[in-house]
């Protein structure tokens, strides 16, 4: 008599499964994957060298508004900064963005805000290959301009931030957001500070891993979407994630004449400017978010020249280009 083996049982209580075991090793095999992406990837140590860098500074105003009525207008309340910078590399480009803004406490009623937000993109031949970005933001919980005025001249001696940081890659994305206090006199001057108090705290958060869509391209993050339609002769649609959330991108072009015999006579310009009318939204139905900027209509990092944006119902905001 041959004895021949019987059907094969999972097991069962606390034995785990060949399922499970499968399920498991895969999970581990796939963290394992990111974290040597993460190793051999983009960071933040090695700066962009040699190829072509351009930046503007700007003049920030600001009006104060009621039921869209203008109320109270004051120029120089901050300044802002912008810079876009690319290298040619043995496979490929690799691109830098930054904005960063800040209030002046002592043109702006003691109001002490500041925020930027910084990219770096891996571009290849089939488009973007990888990016990393990093921003760093006062926690403005305003909401009416009552909320606001007592906000103002705040003897508060800490203040709340909010940190983000995350990884895009081909498939997935992985994102931390932090908050933590820092003392309330420091300022965008003290930069370096921050940015190390804010690493600090993203480095006990924990991360979310997001599994993006294997069809196509991943989504960039927002400055490198924008620098791309701004690159479109006639503006367009487009998509960007930030903090594991898809949002569309539209942007309209029209000459603007005017603007562009205003920035000429300035010297900021030297050719047709173009009006750029602009709107975000969430993905899933989110709120719109409307701005305006104008570029040079033939440049080739068109960085712009003015940005007009209003974060709150009653507050609109100015960016002028100043060089």
């Amino acid at each position: 008599m041959v004895n021949r083996p019987g059907p094969t049982r999972e097991p069962s209580g606390g034995q785990m499964t060949r399922r499970a075991w499968a399920s498991l090793a895969g999970a581990a095999l796939l963290a394992a994957a990111r974290q040597t992406a993460r190793a051999a990837g983009l960071t933040w140590d090695t700066p962009v060298r040699g190829g072509v860098g351009y930046e503007r500074r700007y003049r920030v105003d600001a009006q104060v508004v009621l039921f869209s009525v203008p109320l109270l207008r004051r120029a120089g309340v901050g300044a802002a900064t912008a810079a876009w910078h690319e290298a040619s590399e043995g496979d490929g480009t690799t691109r830098f963005l930054e904005f960063a803004a800040y209030s002046l406490p002592d043109r702006a009623a003691g109001l002490n805000r500041l925020g930027f937000i910084q990219e770096r993109i891996r571009l290849g031949q089939a488009g973007m290959a990888e990016a990393i970005y990093f921003g760093l933001m006062t926690a403005s919980a305003e909401e009416s301009a009552e909320e606001a005025r007592h906000a103002l001249h705040s003897t508060a001696s800490q203040s709340a931030f909010t940190a983000v940081d995350a990884r895009i890659q081909s498939h997935s994305m992985e994102t931390a957001t932090a908050h933590f206090t820092a003392p309330s006199a420091l300022s965008l001057g003290h930069r370096t500070q921050l940015e190390q108090m804010a690493r600090q705290a993203l480095a006990a958060a924990p991360r979310q891993a997001v599994d993006l869509p294997l069809d196509g391209a991943p989504p960039p993050p927002f400055l490198d979407a924008l620098a791309d339609l701004l690159r479109q002769p006639n503006g367009g649609e487009g998509r960007y994630i930030y903090n594991s959330r898809l949002y569309r991108l539209r942007l309209r072009r029209a000459p603007d004449a005017k603007a562009g015999e205003y920035f000429r006579a300035r010297r900021l310009a030297s050719g047709a400017v173009i009006a750029v009318t602009g709107a975000l939204q969430r993905a899933s139905n989110g709120k719109r978010i409307d701005f305006r900027l104008w570029v040079e209509e033939a440049a080739t990092h068109p960085v712009p020249l003015r940005i007009e944006y209003q974060p709150k119902s009653y507050l609109r905001l100015a960016f002028e280009a100043e060089t």
